[in-house]
């Protein structure tokens, strides 16, 4: 295998390790991303349930006997795949963490170094037949969007609730 197909497949974890040491001294917003990174795998399943659409790799008309047969998995090598593949779970996670740590940190030397991590997994993705491009369009977006809600809610806690300062010499 070449080093494009184990970057690709591992990116996610990478980026995910990497996520964590940065913020690690952002206890606020390591809390959020972690949270944010787990629902956003819960997310992920819960939108292959509903869309259903198979990996481009298998025939159609297997997967519709596997659907009859009520078989969701089939077995590669003795691991276990989910026959739906929309949106991509790998390039959702990673535009997840991406989106997330260039909002928190704002710079843009480690925005390239995610962004060109994530570009690598869409690449493996496609490449190798896991997911089609709309799969991996479409794990971007969402990944993304869901990192944009879950960094707005962090930002929400961090200002907390403003309220007028109590006057210096009023009854207290």
């Amino acid at each position: 295998m070449n080093i494009l197909y184990e970057i690709g497949s591992h990116g996610p974890i990478i980026l995910i390790f990497l996520s964590w040491y940065l913020l690690w001294d952002n206890k606020n917003l390591l809390f959020y991303y972690t949270i944010g990174i787990f629902v956003n795998a819960i997310l992920n399943l819960f939108l292959k349930g509903i869309i259903q659409e198979p990996r481009p790799m298998y025939d159609i008309e297997k997967i519709r006997l596997m659907k009859i047969h009520a078989k969701e998995y089939f077995y590669q090598k003795g691991i276990p795949f989910n026959i739906f593949f929309l949106p991509s779970g790998h390039v959702q996670s990673a535009f997840f963490s991406t989106i997330f740590i260039y909002l928190s940190l704002k710079q843009k030397n480690i925005l390239y170094i995610y962004f060109l991590l994530s570009l690598v997994t869409c690449y493996q993705r496609v490449n190798y037949d896991y997911h089609s491009i709309s799969q991996v369009i479409v794990g971007s977006v969402v990944g993304s969007s869901f990192a944009y809600f879950i960094y707005y809610l962090a930002r929400e806690k961090i200002k907390g609730k403003i309220r007028e300062k109590p006057d210096d010499y009023g009854p207290i």
